[in-house]
């Protein structure tokens, strides 16, 4: 884990430089709007487009089936490619703001591709334990995607999209080359172990990649409804806050999932409940720290700092940090949940989790017509929905581990 934060730690550094620049000298509000609704259609599609195979090869010690989890993954993942195109060319039809983004129906399946193809790579390299490697792949793939975002600034507001994919795919195809897999070694797997890695890993697709893309659209949804009908400046300054806060959580997040989901088969049962407990207090902690340091900054320093365009920016961000805690706390040890067999434990918070944000949306909307954007009253709301939630989240992972034996 060590490793693995040292070399995202590195790289967020590069993105928490690079983002005061680009929003100065290179890209508006307006940028940074469609970068946010791209990425939380390239999230929503990006998490169940592997149909979570990821997962299911890193438990698998038998190579044979390794390989079959990895050729039923990229076969799903080349669905999802096409559906991304038909998404967002749907979505261009339909009249909707979000398909008016310039180039998206070449964004959306390039970015899933990238994606879902870096997601499989280092899964196959943390399933051998390698994690240097995984480490050195998201590190230069991490400084090739802001470059890109600089280079690409000529491109218009599509410039941070791109930069992103080539980012994705910069981490894909490092983890490829040093994961030593051949095409034709992936071409060559029998039937009979892409059929019993299949039957074996069922659960993933069933419980586990529902849930995560039900999770992305409960957190993408106040985005996604902002920029069909908020202003696209100040949709601009909330998803610059998030591009921030994601940037740190990140760091996290990554760091810790790929160990601690890892680290679980190493756990005995009674010890589960007080492994989950420590990790889960130490993210806390750490996460706020962070935010209290956050609250800190003054808000002129910003303003001054990237102009008067972003004055909205730190505001933003300080509402939207107070969740962020707990979601980095339940995101980093969700991997309890597969390790358990309690995939549709998951699934059913994910689904109660869409329904109350989707639902406070809907209410907020029929009652006050407009959403409330006068002293981030939204924002203020959404903070305490996805705090409760995400709290809740980590309660019940506590609860799954002490049924699973004493603490």
């Amino acid at each position: 884990m060590g490793r693995l934060a040292l070399s995202a730690g590195l790289v967020h550094v590069v993105a928490l430089l690079a983002l005061p620049a680009l929003q100065r000298w290179f890209y508006g509000p307006d940028a940074f709007a469609e970068f946010s609704v791209y990425s939380q259609w390239a999230g929503l599609l990006g998490a169940v487009a592997t149909l979570r195979m990821d997962l299911a090869l890193v438990k698998h010690e038998r190579e044979s089936l390794a390989l079959g989890a990895l050729v039923n993954g990229l076969r799903a993942l080349l669905l999802f490619v096409v559906l991304s195109w038909l998404a967002a060319s749907g979505m261009r039809l339909s009249g909707w703001d979000a398909g008016h983004i310039q180039g998206l129906s070449l964004w959306l399946p390039l970015g899933v591709a990238g994606m879902g193809l870096g997601t499989l790579m280092t899964a196959w390299l943390s399933r051998d334990q390698r994690f240097s490697d995984i480490a050195r792949a998201r590190g230069w793939g991490g400084v090739l995607g802001e470059g890109s975002r600089f280079a690409a600034a000529g491109v218009g507001t599509g410039g941070l999209i791109a930069g992103r994919i080539a980012g994705q795919w910069g981490v894909a195809l490092l983890a490829w080359r040093k994961s030593g897999i051949r095409w034709s070694s992936i071409l060559a797997v029998p039937r009979l172990d892409r059929s019993s890695a299949w039957k074996a890993d069922l659960d993933y697709a069933r419980f586990t990649a529902p849930a995560n893309v039900l999770a992305m659209a409960a957190n993408a949804l106040i985005l996604l409804v902002l920029f069909e009908t908020a202003p696209k400046d100040w949709v601009g300054q909330v998803g610059a806050a998030l591009a921030y806060l994601t940037v740190a959580a990140g760091l996290v997040i990554r760091s810790v999932n790929d160990v601690f989901f890892r680290h679980l088969n190493d756990v005995a049962g009674d010890a589960l409940y007080k492994t989950y407990a420590q990790w889960a207090a130490g993210l806390l902690a750490l996460s706020w720290a962070g935010v209290g340091l956050l609250h800190l900054i003054p808000e002129g320093w910003v303003s001054g700092a990237l102009g008067l365009r972003w004055a909205d920016l730190m505001p933003a961000t300080r509402w939207l940090s107070l969740w962020m805690p707990f979601w980095i706390a339940a995101s980093a040890l969700s991997g309890i949940f597969p390790h358990l067999g309690r995939q549709s434990t998951a699934l059913k918070l994910d689904v109660a989790h869409l329904l109350l944000v989707a639902a406070w949306l809907w209410w907020t909307r029929s009652n006050g017509g407009d959403l409330d954007l006068s002293q981030w009253g939204i924002l203020k709301e959404y903070a305490a929905i996805q705090g409760a939630f995400y709290l809740l989240a980590l309660g019940v992972g506590l609860r799954l581990c002490r049924s699973a034996g004493p603490a």
